[in-house]
């Protein structure tokens, strides 16, 4: 039976009446061919029963010459949709490269009705990007209702210093939010938990893969038999489901696993989404 529900957006922090249960919604990450060494339209194709996908670039450079409507091609043909763009991976204190690429990357967002921009703090100091974010970035992110996510990386030499800094930077703003990736966050599993529960409401969205415990391997599949994992993510996922989260999930595991993606994203949706 549905009730009224009042359900905590994490992607604006508001209050909203929805009718029935909060659900979450799984995606793959898909990296856009930019050598052209495979089929992008097969590549996206592969993962349409589960519904979503986040498009990742790579390459600055590469990403400014392709084609968007190469890009967007498989999306008018499919039914399936984009779940988050990853942004293209480089120094962002060079500043001409970077409002060149968020650019053209919020073109792509928009054309596929898609409002999260997933991006790497990369090395160097938040003051040489500062400037550029509230003269630049803000007013666009605010008229196109989109969403700069920062991806958690624990390294101190990488913009805000540590995870702890993301959180604080996008807290009590509307622009800004987490990419949470549960294979850059080395701490136990309840402290992760605890990270998750005070810091809900700006966690927009997560990738998840696991660890191999006491290892630095990483992205490896969520079920992983073959040896011990780090995390349970029947406990973690049962714990955003309880907490209502209602953004993305988007597997992401090395090249060895991605077999594993389209198995492990159908055992997913079948059991968290909409239950």
């Amino acid at each position: 039976m549905n009730r009224q529900l009042y359900v905590n957006f994490t992607s604006t922090n508001l209050k909203s009446k929805q009718y029935g249960r909060a659900t979450m919604k799984f995606s793959v990450r898909v990296s856009f061919p930019e050598s052209g060494k495979y089929n992008w339209f097969e590549a996206v194709k592969a993962f349409q029963n589960i519904g979503f996908v986040e498009v990742a670039f790579l390459d600055p450079e590469l990403f400014l010459k392709a084609d968007i409507k190469e890009i967007l091609e498989p999306f008018k043909k499919i039914n399936i949709k984009a779940s988050s763009i990853h942004f293209a991976q480089f120094k962002l204190s060079n500043l001409d490269l970077f409002s060149n690429v968020f650019n053209k990357t919020t073109e792509i967002a928009k054309s596929l009705g898609c409002d999260s921009i997933v991006i790497h703090p990369s090395m160097g100091k938040y003051e040489a990007i500062k400037k550029l974010l509230k003269e630049r970035i803000e007013p666009v992110l605010k008229k196109e209702e989109l969403y700069l996510c920062w991806e958690t990386f624990e390294s101190k030499k990488r913009i805000f210093g540590s995870i702890e800094g993301m959180f604080d930077f996008c807290k009590n703003t509307r622009l800004y939010r987490i990419c949470y990736d549960f294979s850059h966050v080395h701490k136990e599993q309840e402290d992760i938990l605890r990270d998750l529960k005070k810091n809900i409401n700006i966690i927009k969205i997560f990738h998840i893969s696991n660890r191999v415990k006491n290892s630095i391997k990483q992205h490896y599949p969520i079920y992983y038999p073959e040896e011990e994992m780090a995390l349970d993510f029947d406990k973690i996922l049962s714990f955003l489901r309880q907490n209502e989260f209602r953004g993305h999930l988007v597997l992401e595991y090395l090249p060895q696993f991605h077999s594993q993606l389209l198995p492990d994203g159908l055992k997913l949706k079948d059991l968290y989404e909409g239950k």
